[in-house]
């Protein structure tokens, strides 16, 4: 057999094609990009997807804040309750005045069935009316106090009701009570839903011997 001779010119050894790793990804031809009208097309498909989600934002944003709202409410709420639960029964932040079975804040007008109620001052809104972020001041006052003041974002108010032993006998004071209710209203004045987000906590408070107010 005879090898085949070297091209004139070329001095062996010659060089040899290198071999091809067999997991080299294979040459591709005509490859492409976005041209200049795919580009905005796309974009404006981009734009119309995350315009349709923008109210979800919106509304999970709204929806935050109304809890953050609730969650103070009854904070403030418990606080009031705690406060109440330890007055003995004849402070006269519990009392009713004579000739009604229930005791409220300014414009209560019925506690339910068969209520009378009368207003009472230590049952109105106890939280101050006005706040200042940048130095935590309060102030009760019925105005702006000046420039820098908010609106407190919480009214608190409650009532008191008085009844016998069974929970349902109203009792007109003065008169031998058994059981008196305390329920405590927190509500938001500002927020996305002010009023709406309130809270409401109620406790009977039972008394043995208990004497009229």
């Amino acid at each position: 057999m005879e090898l085949a001779s070297p091209r004139p010119g070329r001095r062996w050894p010659f060089p040899t094609p290198r071999p091809r790793r067999p997991d080299a990804a294979p040459r591709r031809s005509g490859e492409r990009g976005l041209t200049i009208i795919e580009v905005p097309i796309a974009l404006a498909i981009l734009a119309f997807g995350l315009l349709a989600m923008a109210p979800m934002f919106t509304g999970a944003v709204r929806t935050n804040a109304s809890s953050f709202n609730l969650t103070n409410a009854n904070t403030l709420a418990r606080e009031k309750m705690e406060e109440l639960i330890g007055y003995p029964s004849t402070d006269p932040r519990l009392a009713v005045p004579a000739n009604a079975n229930a005791a409220g804040p300014t414009g209560t007008a019925t506690t339910g069935t068969g209520s009378l109620v009368t207003h009472s001052p230590a049952c109105d809104n106890d939280l101050p009316r006005w706040y200042k972020p940048s130095t935590g001041e309060v102030s009760g006052a019925t105005t702006s106090p000046g420039a820098g003041w908010f609106l407190f974002p919480y009214t608190r108010t409650y009532t008191v009701e008085q009844f016998r032993e069974d929970l349902t006998t109203r009792v007109v004071a003065p008169g031998a009570y058994g059981v008196k209710l305390l329920t405590v209203v927190v509500r938001p004045t500002s927020g996305p839903f002010p009023g709406l987000r309130q809270t409401t906590q109620s406790v009977y408070l039972r008394f043995r011997d208990a004497s009229p107010n």
